[in-house]
């Protein structure tokens, strides 16, 4: 929630002449989530199904961690049309991976960690982990019918045509976000979707 309300001050500072957005926060909050790590309670190990839970509570942990500094990356340090660093696409794919290693089956830690997953997917281009992430994301559907969980596959396949139309370094989950609203207000729609990560 914090970065949510810094990012909308520096989106309104930077709409102000004598307003200069004070960056030092950001690198704070940073290099604290490029420094935590996850500490396994004393019980984690007393069987295996403490240490699965543990596991799965540890990927979902990063899986935030790793998603959020991809948040910050495109929030405070992007500027758009410039080229995405490797370091940033190694990050998505970390996230990935951390939500990938959470048991599908049994836990329901993973779903916690929707909204790094669709962060981590907007800026990957590799097919082979969009496939993953859209076949996860449609098993969750299945078994919870849940609407944050239905509404995600759809935006992001509109994120990646997008990118596919406008050049991948060129779009931003939030633009396309925005673009669907108006289009349902202009419709009139009375029902507007919400979209919500849990």
């Amino acid at each position: 929630m914090r970065l949510a309300r810094l990012g909308a001050e520096k989106r309104k500072s930077s709409s102000m002449q004598y307003v200069k957005f004070d960056d030092q926060v950001i690198s704070g909050i940073e290099k604290s989530l490029e420094s935590w790590q996850h500490v396994p309670p004393s019980t984690a190990d007393e069987d295996e199904s403490s240490m699965h839970q543990d596991m799965d509570n540890m990927h979902c942990s990063e899986a935030w961690r790793n998603g959020l500094l991809l948040y910050m990356y495109r929030v405070f340090w992007w500027k758009p049309g410039t080229r995405i660093p490797v370091h940033v696409a190694r990050c998505a794919r970390v996230t990935a991976d951390h939500v990938f290693a959470c048991r599908e089956d049994s836990s329901l830690v993973a779903k916690q960690a929707l909204l790094p997953l669709f962060f981590a997917g907007c800026k990957l281009k590799d097919e082979s982990t969009r496939r993953k992430i859209v076949r996860l994301c449609s098993l969750w559907d299945e078994v919870t019918r849940y609407h944050m969980i239905n509404s995600t596959v759809p935006l992001l396949k509109e994120v990646w045509a997008d990118q596919e139309e406008r050049g991948f370094d060129n779009v931003w989950w939030g633009q396309v976000v925005d673009r669907m609203h108006a289009t349902q207000e202009a419709r009139g729609d009375l029902l507007q979707m919400r979209l919500c990560f849990g």
